[in-house]
């Protein structure tokens, strides 16, 4: 692993110098420090990583490294999770087509309006989703955007003739929702006890994977009769939750008289990551049969990852699966907006229309269904003797 000392420094006039080197060289072990570890290789049984300011400072020029660091420092950018989906962004998309068009790197105004509407078309044409699309732009714009207020810059490639438009209404690519009976299925697949215990704590708390992953065992808190676990969630945002008792008892089992380090740890004694628990939930999901298509149980051969309809359990999946079952059960929005942390009430209204919208529109095909409800009896299998589908 490289020492984050040894990635490009700031330089002199550039807008993030602060008075003194060791001032600087805080703030600027902090940004590397928030930024992360990213999984870049498995060997057996070892997971290789490395810090993903050191992928970042590979992938775009020392100037424009310190323009990114500096862009994430802002306040607009409060999210850890934020941060490292731009940063995912700048250095997997933009720095892969600027070497595509012949740059050793990825530089600000590096990119044209003409090389940005030549990449959206590739892009339709191979089939990615307009929010897909709009997310990567909407990175590289707003990079641009922030960089041509602290230095010359020519203008933003970005314009809004190649801003794809995003249905705001369209629910095909919503995160999914299992049922009440469907998350008793995937709990009733745990082989071991970690794994109950990870999809009751993702599923209860409603909680982010990377608050659980980033949990230490020091976080636990014992409040008489209850216990508590203090996680931070977006933008820093501290927030001790009470634990079931049930949870409680399951992480006592697998803390085993731990009194310091990871709270969740994998069978090898590391700390379990995000990659695990994605591995976890879909071994769990496939066992359980949710989210798949009839076919995966069929005598052809199936391959999940290439299907269309089947979809990976994810800990998304869990956290809004708990936050409708609590609207199906009329808990108050506010109180379901408090309990989600959502920042804005207008995500925890969605919800709420995806799972009323989805309701409304059963009982329309269901009404409509009737209309056909005397004539239907005549053609099944076995109301026509000798009936064959060739008929």
């Amino acid at each position: 692993m490289s020492d984050p000392a040894n990635l490009p420094q700031q330089s002199a006039g550039q807008s993030i110098a602060l008075p003194g080197s060791d001032l600087f060289e805080e703030v600027r072990r902090k940004l590397v420090d928030d930024l992360g570890m990213v999984q870049v290789d498995r060997r057996g049984q070892e997971r290789i990583y490395r810090p993903r300011a050191e992928l970042l400072a590979e992938a775009v020029t020392p100037e424009t490294f310190v323009m990114v660091m500096d862009w994430l420092s802002s306040t607009r950018r409060g999210s850890l999770q934020t941060k490292r989906g731009y940063v995912d962004d700048i250095r997997r998309v933009w720095g892969t087509y600027a070497q595509e068009l012949g740059h050793e790197r990825f530089t600000l105004g590096c990119f044209t309006a003409d090389h940005i509407r030549t990449w959206r078309l590739r892009m339709e044409g191979r089939g990615n989703p307009p929010t897909t699309i709009a997310r990567y732009l909407n990175a590289l714009s707003s990079l641009h955007s922030y960089a041509a207020t602290k230095t010359d810059l020519p203008r933003n490639p970005v314009t809004q003739d190649d801003r794809p438009k995003v249905d705001k209404g369209n629910t095909s690519r919503s995160t999914p929702v299992l049922e009440v009976e469907e998350v008793q299925r995937v709990a009733a697949q745990a082989e071991t006890p970690l794994d109950l215990l990870v999809v009751s704590l993702l599923y209860t708390l409603a909680g982010r994977v990377s608050e659980m992953c980033t949990a230490d065992v020091t976080d636990r808190i014992e409040r008489g009769r209850r216990s508590y676990l203090d996680v931070t969630r977006k933008e820093y945002k501290e927030r001790i939750l009470p634990l079931p008792v049930t949870v409680a008892e399951m992480l006592d089992e697998h803390t085993a008289h731990r009194s310091e380090g990871p709270l969740l740890l994998d069978r090898e004694g590391q700390r379990l990551d995000r990659h695990d628990v994605a591995r976890l939930l879909t071994r769990l999901g496939r066992k359980a049969r949710v989210l798949t298509c009839p076919k995966i149980d069929g005598p052809e051969r199936h391959t999940f990852t290439k299907c269309k309809v089947c979809r990976r359990l994810t800990p998304h999946v869990l956290r809004a699966s708990r936050i409708t079952h609590m609207l199906d059960d009329h808990v108050d929005l506010a109180e379901v907006q408090a309990f989600a942390d959502h920042d804005n009430p207008a995500t925890t209204v969605g919800y709420w229309k995806r799972r009323n919208k989805g309701l409304r529109n059963a009982a329309h095909v269901d009404a409509a269904e009737a209309v056909f409800a005397d004539i239907v009896p005549k053609f099944r299998r076995d109301a026509r003797p000798g009936w064959s589908a060739n008929d």
